[in-house]
């Protein structure tokens, strides 16, 4: 069959039409770096890229609440640490104040300081991470110690939070309790049947029984309560010991997610992301073909009968 200019021309305009597409496409993967901006770029590609995005969010969402745990646990702990300091300087003081030798004016002096002391457990389990009540359970927006005024005060001090545990998911189907309540931690009752368990002491009253001992001059009623009083600071160390397992699992996991998160990408730039050298050196090639078109183009559009006259 004899080519006709017609036909020519027709070619000549199929490539360059073809080129041109082939030109725009690869200067997009050049500039956004991904070989898939559309899906109809790869549909077989849509399926694994839409599947490691969504992994990569929920990694995401798992990496920001485990932060916060840690944020919690780290806080709590310099909390908690506080507190076992103050019982351990409780200590300290009743057995200096067992020997026998002390005027009443030192027992006075030591009982003030037991006083203070008291104060200080107190703020400490009064104690607020971004604006909420550490140590109240559920009810965070509550003090959850104040000071008992009835009389007698029985106890001395009373607990207004509840027992509520606070979970976060760190992975699918797993949750932890970054928590502790404060009426486990201060006075003993993990059961929450407002008693002291069996084996765990109320803080505040042993405190305030010292407190009374010592106005009173009473050096055996003040040793009486230094078993207590060491029983009170493994209350402490036990409950900071939890925490900080709990610490550990939460940075475990957090590692886990971030590794999780790591592999998703891998796996969605195997699908999505452009060779940028590939790329750019068949950019290259398409422009010099579609120059050379267009050179072959402008010079068979200058023929005419007048040519071949």
């Amino acid at each position: 069959m004899r080519a006709t200019q017609t036909t020519t021309y027709r070619s000549l305009q199929s490539f360059l039409d073809r080129t041109s597409d082939k030109l725009a496409s690869l200067q997009l993967q050049a500039a956004t770096g991904k070989r898939m901006n559309r899906p109809s770029d790869d549909p077989t590609a849509i399926s694994p890229v839409l599947s490691a995005r969504t992994q990569i969010k929920a990694s995401d969402r798992y990496i920001e609440t485990i932060e916060t745990g840690l944020d919690r646990i780290d806080g709590m702990d310099g909390y908690l640490d506080s507190i076992e300091n103050t019982l351990v300087r409780i200590k300290e003081i009743s057995i200096a104040s067992v020997n026998g030798s002390l005027s009443d004016k030192d027992m006075q002096t030591y009982a003030d300081e037991v006083h203070q002391l008291r104060e200080s457990l107190l703020a400490d389990a009064n104690a607020k991470i971004d604006g909420k009540y550490m140590f109240a359970g559920f009810s965070e927006k509550t003090q959850p110690f104040t000071l008992n005024t009835a009389s007698p005060a029985i106890p001395p001090v009373l607990y207004n939070g509840d027992n509520g545990s606070l979970e976060f998911e760190i992975s699918p189907n797993e949750l932890i309790e970054v928590n502790i309540t404060g009426n486990g931690l201060m006075m003993g009752d993990f059961d929450n049947d407002g008693t002291t368990d069996a084996g765990s002491v109320d803080i505040f009253a042993l405190v305030t029984d010292l407190e009374q001992e010592l106005r009173a001059n009473n050096p055996a009623g003040v040793e009486s309560l230094m078993d207590p009083l060491e029983t009170a600071a493994d209350q402490i160390r036990s409950q900071r010991s939890l925490k900080g397992n709990i610490g550990h699992r939460l940075e475990i996991a957090r590692d886990h997610m971030e590794q999780i998160k790591i592999d998703m990408e891998e796996f969605r730039s195997r699908f999505e992301d452009a060779d940028i050298l590939e790329t750019i050196t068949e950019l290259e090639k398409q422009q010099q073909s579609y120059q050379a078109a267009l050179s072959v183009t402008g010079k068979v559009s200058e023929l005419s009968i007048l040519d071949y006259i």
